[in-house]
């Protein structure tokens, strides 16, 4: 199993940027907007604003589509690296064949979808963490009331 990442920075930087190009017009409404303008002859100043609004809106959804395809690589089964080393080490191609087709049919999936997946994953993870946690827990609580118990013997025997 992958290791599966427990900091969430990365799912609040993606609806943060969602948020953001909310407050944004869509490319296509951009688009008709500065086509208009440039058949209109509009001032300079005019069409350098929307310039930088195109800025900004491409700046903010290559953002989106980073951290999407970063929830892409996380969700994949099979890592880059395992694939890379599995191909290097015998020439058999199939796990980096495996590894297209997992992130095929992830890509396919919507926005919504692949966010639920990584938030399932994630939660999933930190649950068999915390999990973990207790049972170390308990192992040493055992071991401390073990080792408490035969130093009482011993002070008994010494006695």
């Amino acid at each position: 199993m992958r290791k599966v990442q427990l900091n969430n920075s990365d799912l609040l930087a993606y609806f943060n940027t969602v948020e953001e190009l909310k407050n944004h017009p869509s490319m296509e409404e951009y688009r008709t907007g500065y086509r208009k303008l440039r058949d209109d002859d509009a001032f300079a100043y005019e069409i350098n604003k929307y310039r930088s609004v195109h800025t900004t809106l491409r700046r903010l959804d290559k953002k989106r589509q980073s951290l999407l395809d970063s929830f892409i690589s996380e969700l994949n089964p099979i890592s880059y690296s395992a694939a890379n080393t599995a191909a290097k080490s015998s020439g058999n191609f199939d796990l980096i064949n495996e590894r297209i087709l997992y992130r095929k049919s992830l890509e396919e999936k919507s926005d919504a979808e692949i966010i639920a997946l990584v938030i399932k994953q994630r939660t999933e993870a930190a649950l068999e963490f915390q999990r973990s946690v207790e049972l170390s827990l308990e192992q040493l609580s055992s071991i401390s009331s073990d080792i408490g118990a035969s130093n009482t013997k011993r002070r008994k025997m010494a006695v």
